[in-house]
């Protein structure tokens, strides 16, 4: 028997030398010639572990040469799949990390890499999960029984997790589907704002007033989002009125003088400007231009830049804007009146 120990053990230790000096000096060799360095991070993780591997597994054949109690060799065949288990999935987690990190990277998206990050620590619960059924079952612990056991677990899990996994899936589908990016500026009902950052479970905002909001993603996902992020030009409609006492030669030289206006701002394109009704109290003209910028502040300065320069204008040549007002004729003076 002791002869029998020693050839297992010395085969066991030289097999474990070999596998390190291929790991470390023959794969390399020939991974060298590759443009991807995954399989050099595969290669020297598994050598990494070829050492631990091979002393377990020494210490485990060399235990079981021995006469042992029962429960000792019991206790030796739990060690030895333990220990198995979890060098295999630290091997697999830290494998898998790096190959979806790499994927990731070569894709060149970032909001790749932000689920890929976020995603992490789900997936290495889910490789530990397995190894621990692994194990179980190597023990011979009834699986049925741990899968009812399981099932209950996640139903009452799912009714205490359920806001914060629909959280989870608004987040993965914000990142996927892209309805809006960091920095970029969005209209969410009430709120205009820049998204600062996306988080898994809510978004932070940042208003005009720079004051900071916090949003759920389920929110984001579930509510009209306008983005103008990607507008390549803003469309300005808005009407201004002048009183009805402005005369004919002033209300048709009202569209050309702010059509002038509009067209010497910067980064902006006039579109039309009409005498468009006679209202209740003013005569409306109706302005219709575009702002060629993505920026929102930029947009905001040019729309008062022109509304300073329409009021000026206005002033200097005797036009009044009008508001709300109602003028009462009698037909009788007021001392008809009283009498």
């Amino acid at each position: 028997m002791n002869f029998s120990l020693l050839i297992e053990a010395a085969l066991i230790t030289v097999g474990t030398f070999i596998l390190y000096f291929v790991f470390t000096r023959v794969l390399p060799r020939l991974t060298r010639k590759t443009s991807s360095d995954f399989d050099d991070f595969l290669f020297k993780s598994l050598s990494e572990y070829t050492f631990p591997v091979g002393i377990t597994l020494l210490t485990y054949v060399s235990l079981k040469h021995f006469e042992l109690p029962a429960n000792i060799d019991e206790a030796v065949e739990i060690f030895a799949v333990v220990v198995f288990v979890f060098l295999s999935v630290r091997l697999v987690n830290s494998i898998l990390v790096r190959f979806l990190r790499g994927l990731a990277r070569r894709s060149g998206d970032e909001d790749m890499q932000m689920l890929i990050a976020s995603a992490m620590p789900l997936l290495r619960a889910i490789v530990w999960a397995l190894g621990t059924l692994i194990s179980l079952q190597r023990f011979g612990v009834p699986m049925t029984a741990v899968f009812t056991a399981i099932g209950g677990a996640g139903l009452g899990l799912a009714f205490a997790l359920k806001e914060p996994v629909g959280e989870l899936f608004a987040y993965v589908m914000i990142l996927l589907d892209k309805p809006f990016r960091v920095g970029q500026f969005i209209n969410v009902g009430s709120v205009w704002a820049t998204v600062e950052k996306i988080g898994v479970r809510s978004t932070h905002l940042r208003n005009l007033r720079g004051e900071v909001i916090v949003m759920n993603n389920t929110m984001l996902t579930t509510t009209e989002l306008s983005n103008f992020a990607d507008m390549a030009q803003r469309r300005m409609v808005y009407r201004i009125g002048v009183t009805y006492s402005t005369n004919v030669d002033l209300m048709r030289a009202i569209p050309e003088l702010i059509g002038s206006i509009i067209a010497a701002e910067d980064h902006v394109r006039f579109d039309r400007c009409h005498f468009v009704e006679f209202a209740s109290s003013s005569l409306n003209f109706e302005i219709v231009y575009y702002i060629e910028t993505k920026d929102y502040s930029v947009a905001l300065n040019a729309q008062q830049s022109i509304n300073l320069q329409i009021m000026q204008s206005f002033a200097d040549r005797g036009i009044e804007f009008a508001f709300p007002s109602q003028t009462l004729y009698f037909d009788k003076t007021p001392s008809e009146v009283v009498s």
